[in-house]
């Protein structure tokens, strides 16, 4: 495909395209020929993407012809088809045309779910509770060629923080008040008559689940739809309560080497080590393999034993009778074990009657000698590890936890043990991004901090600028030009990447439970408080936005810029004290002004307001079962 200049109307860039009008003259024609002939880079985009058409018979996706601009693109396609059993819960979709679209036509994302929206994206699944629900979508408009994809493009993506459900038929309906008309192939495969043409036959059944969904009485019509992409998501967070079985099905790890570390004012703290599973085929730093692997009898694979650091931080004073309430913390890109020490939040938490353990995260420390976990966590080159590194660190959470739990640390004449029905967790950047994860499924947890917690990769590459330049590595990686959130390429590898995205738990937390572990029924919803730092640099404001809007609890004023994602949900701002506002649990993003001279990303460490609310949050829980965003 040759690479000519790329021109994205401002307007779209607004997600309110209203710039481009057509000349008059014949309406343009959405593009959709047959699988045959959607098979090579030029021709890949004439079919709607993503596509069940592109799904094997084994269930397997098969992505022939997908440009591939760098030699990058290969691995992930490839890992795609060898590893996913449906598309991305979050990726952009594509719709080609044969001229210039009327942009004054498309909705905002809130008009994409009114009834006479041109464009909406819609579940069509017959055996999905949700059917006939549709998903908030943003609309933009290319009007020239790419590196990957043609001139006169369409671009639908789900709303920041709206996943797509899992397993589940979904239909990006494009009708004909978008002022376009459909082609032969559409025309012939929207016909009720069964076609005779193999090619057609394909395509009409594929695409049977949205021809029943407009047979139905109201709504749209067959012959008001123009082109449409029908696709079946991927399986991607069964993986997390594989791993909390595998975890729960090897012996309670035990601690050596017990040693005082430090005694400071109001809590002590002690070192040892303890050994835990570890998931990820082959060996640090996964320049090769990292993946993780679901066996048959449903557990996640333990490859090896890692013997890891760990510190736990006891409050002074007598050991209450049900033992310490403890809260597991997970540090961030760059840190240790003792960073909990350091940053300030192990006293902060004793001062609220609370105990801490902490570890090294992957790929840290001795877990990555002489290397950069700057760059080794995110290591896009290669997919496997890049998806699976984070999954690894919530299985880490869930060994942290169950260590924790069962310790008994003697300190003069204390026997200090830890209380299970107490259970928090407080996550910091990488520790929130892998601790998102075992937020969603940890049995015994009642409460979590998340700091700087993220979630959306494709927003991460291209506005995360520390501690690594990311756009500028993804964009030399990639080469896939312009690099923004309508690149193709990035679509690519979202739809890799859904097993370890944060957005894909955010509503596991309150808003639709996962199971317990026993099988008994679903998990109590469990209460989250999010810090919004402005502006941050690591996790980009935008990322923590969209993992808000995910979640699905309310913004907690002074609200210094709207989450509008929120007001999709129904949710409106609200004022602390905030509690019992979700489901029962406390789900709320609370947004902070950084610090002179740092950075929004770290405002639960050096903002006194933040840091009140965060260590509060928990201490509430821990002191009354109910937790509460206090007024600081």
């Amino acid at each position: 495909m040759s690479r000519r200049p790329l021109a994205l109307s401002a307007c779209a860039a607004l997600a309110v395209p209203a710039c481009v009008v057509p000349e008059p003259g014949p309406p343009p024609e959405a593009l959709f020929v047959t699988l045959a002939a959607a098979r090579s880079a030029d021709t890949f985009y004439h079919l709607p993407f993503p596509s069940d058409l592109r799904r094997t018979a084994e269930g397997r996706l098969d992505l022939t012809g997908l440009p591939e601009p760098s030699p990058l693109l290969p691995r992930y396609r490839q890992a795609i088809e060898d590893h996913l059993d449906g598309f991305g819960l979050n990726a952009a979709m594509f719709a080609r045309f044969s001229g210039p679209l009327d942009t004054t036509r498309l909705p905002d994302p809130a008009g994409t779910l009114e009834p006479a929206a041109p464009v909406y994206l819609v579940d069509v699944d017959p055996d999905s509770p949700g059917r006939g629900q549709r998903v908030p979508l943003v609309l933009a408009y290319r009007a020239e060629e790419s590196s990957t994809i043609g001139a006169d493009a369409l671009i639908a993506r789900p709303y920041p923080g709206f996943a797509l459900d899992e397993g589940t038929t979904y239909a990006l309906v494009i009708t004909d008040r978008l002022g376009a008309t459909a082609s032969t192939v559409f025309s012939a495969a929207r016909a009720a008559a069964p076609a005779t043409d193999p090619e057609v036959v394909a395509i009409q059944a594929a695409y049977a689940p949205l021809w029943a969904y407009l047979d139905e009485p109201g709504g749209d019509e067959r012959g008001t739809v123009v082109s449409a992409a029908v696709f079946t998501t991927q399986h991607a967070t069964d993986v997390v309560p594989a791993v909390r079985a595998a975890i729960a099905a090897v012996p309670a790890p035990s601690a050596t080497g017990l040693v005082l570390f430090a005694d400071n004012p109001g809590y002590v703290v002690y070192d040892g080590s303890f050994d835990a599973p570890s998931f990820q085929r082959g060996l640090p730093p996964y320049d090769t393999e990292g993946d993780i692997v679901i066996g048959a009898d449903g557990l996640a694979v333990v490859q090896r034993t890692e013997t890891l650091r760990f510190a736990v931080a006891i409050p002074d004073g007598p050991v209450p009778l049900t033992g310490w309430p403890l809260a597991v913390y997970q540090h961030g890109t760059g840190g240790d074990y003792h960073s909990f020490v350091d940053d300030g939040t192990a006293a902060r938490l004793a001062s609220e009657g609370i105990a801490s353990v902490s570890m090294d995260q992957v790929l840290h420390g001795p877990r990555n000698p002489g290397r950069s976990p700057d760059l080794d966590f995110f290591n896009f080159t290669n997919p496997l590890a890049a998806r699976d590194n984070v999954v690894q660190g919530a299985a880490d959470c869930f060994s942290l936890a169950r260590l924790g739990l069962g310790l008994s640390v003697d300190d003069q004449g204390r026997t200090n043990t830890f209380d299970r029905d107490r259970l928090y967790y407080f996550g910091h950047s990488q520790g929130s991004t892998t601790g998102a994860l075992y937020v969603a499924f940890a049995d015994d947890l009642k409460a979590a901090v998340l700091s700087g917690s993220a979630g959306g990769l494709y927003l991460s590459l291209i506005h995360k600028t520390e501690p690594v330049d990311i756009p500028s590595a993804v964009s030399a990686l990639l080469r896939d030009d312009p690099l923004d959130e309508n690149t193709p390429s990035l679509a690519i590898l979202q739809t890799w990447i859904e097993r370890g995205d944060a957005l894909n738990y955010g509503k596991f937390y309150a808003r639709a439970p996962g199971p317990r572990s026993d099988g008994s029924g679903p998990l109590a919803p469990r209460n989250v408080l999010q810090t919004d730092g402005l502006v941050d640099t690591y996790s980009p404001n935008i990322n923590i936005r969209a993992l808000a809007v995910a979640i699905g609890g309310d913004q907690v004023t002074p609200v210094l810029e709207p989450i509008e994602g929120l007001a999709l949900r129904q949710r409106t701002p609200v004022s602390a004290p905030v509690s019992a506002n979700l489901a029962g649990a406390t789900v709320a993003v609370a947004q902070y002004p950084q610090r002179q001279g740092s950075d929004g990303h770290f405002v639960v460490f050096d903002v006194p307001t933040a840091m009140i609310q965060a260590q509060r949050f928990l201490g509430s829980h821990a002191r009354t079962g109910v937790a509460t965003v206090e007024v600081p």
